[in-house]
């Protein structure tokens, strides 16, 4: 398996449109993002899914983006195209992801001696 390259990103809004690279997304990120959730969930019991599916999206993007440049704010999100944003959370939630790797019996060679 080829070990993945990191491909740079650049935004206008992040520093300084500098192109950049994004740290790995872990675990503890995660949890972090999901008890800012939590804690907009509290403010707000109303919430439709949809919309906590955005919240969590837009802090996650945050996030990730904390390291590279920390005064990326929500409004700087809501300039961005849809897709664009898609993108974007996609790259930072995937990034560094390794892959869960299985043998399978299947694809060993077992060969009988002839």
């Amino acid at each position: 398996m080829e070990k993945d390259k990191k491909k740079e990103l650049s935004l206008p809004f992040v520093n300084n449109g500098k192109p950049f690279l994004l740290e790995d997304w872990n675990v503890k990120k995660h949890k972090e993002v999901l008890k800012k959730l939590a804690k907009e969930e509290e403010k707000n019991p109303k919430l439709t899914e949809e919309q906590k599916d955005d919240v969590f999206k837009d802090q996650l993007i945050l996030k990730g983006l904390e390291s590279v440049d920390s005064s990326v704010t929500l409004k700087d999100l809501e300039t961005m195209h849809p897709l664009d944003k898609q993108a974007l959370f996609l790259a930072i939630y995937y990034c560094g992801r390794k892959g869960i790797v299985a043998k399978d019996a299947k694809e060993e060679n077992f060969r009988k001696k002839k």
